[in-house]
C-alpha cells in the first residue's frame, strides 16, 4: 500500500467523504490547513446527496479549480484552466467503465455496495491522473495558486 492510499484510508476512518478527500489531500500538499473548504466540499459528498456525479469527480474539479481558477476580483484564472478539467472530465469518464459509471449510485450499485476499498481505489487513480495532469501544465501541487503565479 503506497502513502496515498494509506492517508485516504486514515482520512475515511476520521469520517471525511470523497470529496473532502480530495480536497485535503491537496491540502496537505501544500502544507495547509482550510477547515471551511473542508466542510464545504461535504456538499459534494454521494452526488451531492443524490447519487448524481461521484464525489471524487466532483471533488477532483474543485482540487483543479484550487490551482487553476479565479479566486477574488484582481485575480485572473490560469488560461489552462478549462483544459485541466476537460482532461480530468475525460480521463475519468473513459476509465468509469471500470468502476460502473460516474455517478454514486451507479458505482455502488456496480460493485454490489458501498465497498470503501471502491471508493478508495478511484480515489488513488484520481490522484495520480490529477497529479499528472498538474505537472503536464507544470503547476506544482505543493504551491498555491497565489504563490505559484510569484514564480
Amino acid at each position: 500500500m503506497d502513502e496515498t492510499a494509506l492517508r485516504i484510508m486514515q482520512l475515511a476512518a476520521q469520517g471525511f467523504c470523497c470529496s473532502q478527500i480530495m480536497i485535503k489531500l491537496s491540502l496537505d500538499d501544500m502544507g495547509e490547513e482550510n477547515i471551511s473548504l473542508v466542510r464545504a466540499m461535504a456538499g459534494l459528498c454521494e452526488g451531492s446527496g443524490t447519487g448524481d456525479l461521484c464525489g471524487v469527480a466532483s471533488g477532483a474539479a474543485c482540487v483543479l479549480a484550487l490551482y487553476s481558477a479565479k479566486g477574488s476580483a484582481e485575480e485572473q484564472a490560469l488560461d489552462c484552466a478549462p483544459l485541466l478539467l476537460a482532461q480530468f472530465m475525460d480521463w475519468f469518464k473513459g476509465s468509469a467503465t471500470s468502476w460502473g459509471g460516474i455517478r454514486c449510485d451507479d458505482i455502488i450499485a456496480f460493485n454490489g455496495g458501498r465497498k470503501p476499498e471502491v471508493c478508495g481505489n478511484i480515489m488513488v487513480r484520481a490522484r495520480e491522473t490529477l497529479l499528472g495532469i498538474l505537472a503536464e501544465h507544470n503547476i506544482d501541487p505543493s504551491l498555491p495558486k497565489e504563490q505559484a503565479g510569484a514564480r
